[in-house]
């Protein structure tokens, strides 16, 4: 209704430009106080709405959606989990670690940059007929009503406990407070015992496993000491601060385009902290490196469990996602090296 109430006044592309902006702005803006991948499955059913009441392809959304609450939760320690493990890899050092806004010098430029092209260029993203001849909404029964109700009430509850949780008020893990939940809307009948288990899709679930498998062997192997080796090599005894940004930036983006970008983070980040030079510097360079997974639907947990709702496929992200790689790209190597010396 928001959006609806926005773009009013607005026809045609500016309409739908429009739309793009403000979903882009909503979605990444709280992404700087959630994990983006929460933000993004909890836009999902407005982005439904959306995408029918305005005949916008729904796999359009939601990889716009994807790329927006990654570019946004970028901004800060807590908004992605790339950033989080990268700073546990400080912490297992005994180094200083980030504080809630460190990562907000590179991230916020990129984040407007990138949300410029983004809406501007909305019609690189891949579009599907979603709907088939399905035309509007239905409208809600009072029944189905008070199910919103319900869910509304359960999902804010959740989203408070992350807050809670990430401002540490609170100790208890939010996913007991999510399965808590749950238990919640089954017990009001909202949902039914069946229709919960029916709900877990076979093929997201292989989807995961296999993911997860992947990322088990590549940190068993070796794979990312070898990476980081090559980083170091090409480096060298160079003290050139924008050659070691953009080797390691560059270095980790290339890495999480074949992983998930947490197992990246989390694997080139102590490899990064052995070089000698500043640790925060290096392992920054290597978060925001891996943060950009742009290119494939394996490169982070967001693309791998929002992909499961739509019709993209493998190449929709690279063909999307590139410039944004290009950008954060230019604005790390021009922007670290500043307010985080190497040396």
């Amino acid at each position: 209704d928001f959006v609806d109430h926005m773009t009013s006044s607005q026809t045609g592309k500016k309409k739908e430009m429009m739309i793009f902006a403000i979903v882009y702005l909503v979605s990444g803006l709280i992404s700087t106080v959630l994990q983006n991948s929460y933000v993004a499955l909890a836009f999902l059913p407005v982005l439904k709405s959306i995408a029918r009441k305005n005949r916008i392809s729904l796999s359009k959304l939601v990889l716009f959606v994807i790329f927006a609450t990654t570019l946004g939760g970028a901004i800060t320690l807590i908004g992605t989990p790339t950033n989080v493990y990268a700073n546990t890899a400080l912490e297992e050092a005994g180094l200083q670690l980030f504080g809630m806004l460190d990562f907000a010098w590179v991230g916020i430029p990129i984040f407007i940059v990138g949300g410029i092209y983004m809406i501007v260029m909305n019609r690189w993203c891949a579009s599907y007929d979603d709907f088939g001849e399905e035309t509007e909404e239905k409208a809600l029964t009072s029944g189905q009503r008070r199910k919103q109700m319900v869910v509304g009430i359960t999902f804010l509850v959740f989203v408070a406990a992350l807050v809670l949780k990430s401002l540490k008020v609170i100790s208890i893990d939010p996913n007991f407070i999510g399965y808590a939940m749950i238990a919640v809307a089954v017990l009001t009948t909202v949902v039914t015992p069946k229709e919960a288990l029916e709900s877990l899709d076979s093929q997201m679930i292989l989807f995961c496993a296999g993911i997860n498998l992947m990322i088990a062997v590549m940190n068993q192997s070796g794979l990312g000491q070898v990476f980081g080796d090559m980083i170091i090599n090409i480096i060298g005894e160079s003290k050139n601060l924008y050659l070691i940004t953009a080797v390691l930036c560059i270095g980790a983006s290339i890495a999480t385009s074949f992983m998930n970008n947490m197992a990246c983070a989390g694997m080139l980040a102590p490899v990064g902290i052995s070089m000698g030079a500043n640790p925060q510097a290096i392992v920054l360079a290597i978060a925001i490196g891996a943060g950009c997974s742009f290119l494939t639907p394996i490169a982070s947990g967001t693309n791998q469990t929002m992909m499961i709702f739509t019709k993209l496929k493998f190449q929709d992200f690279a063909k999307f996602g590139w410039p944004l790689l290009i950008i954060s790209w230019i604005l790390c190597i021009a922007i670290l090296p500043q307010v985080f010396p190497f040396f």
